[in-house]
């Protein structure tokens, strides 16, 4: 699990910084950046930490269990998915509100 939760972290990074760049690109105020590091350091880094924390406990229990296999590909898929689609509602919905309050204020 530590290299999924370690590798997941990365790829959310990596998509985080090249959304919030080209948000940017397109016109969002320079504050995304600030959000996005914030995002990145209170959500991200704390649930792929206690999701590795949680699967270093069980490896050192030694639970020898039919569904631990399938729990912890549901968890791997879980942390995948989260990884890979949060950027993309966090931007979407930031830029959004962005647009919405820019024509309130119009």
């Amino acid at each position: 699990m530590t290299w999924h939760a370690a590798t997941a972290l990365l790829a959310f990074a990596a998509l985080q910084i090249w959304l919030v760049m080209s948000a940017m690109a397109a016109g969002a105020p320079s504050g995304f950046i600030v959000v996005a590091l914030i995002m990145l350091l209170a959500l991200a880094l704390p649930v792929a930490r206690s999701t590795e924390r949680h699967w270093y406990r069980l490896s050192r229990q030694a639970l020898a269990s039919w569904g631990l296999h399938a729990r912890f590909r549901r968890d791997v898929r879980r942390l995948w998915v989260a990884a890979l689609t949060l950027p993309f509602l966090w931007i979407s919905g930031a830029m959004a509100a962005t647009d919405a309050i820019a024509a309130i204020i119009k």
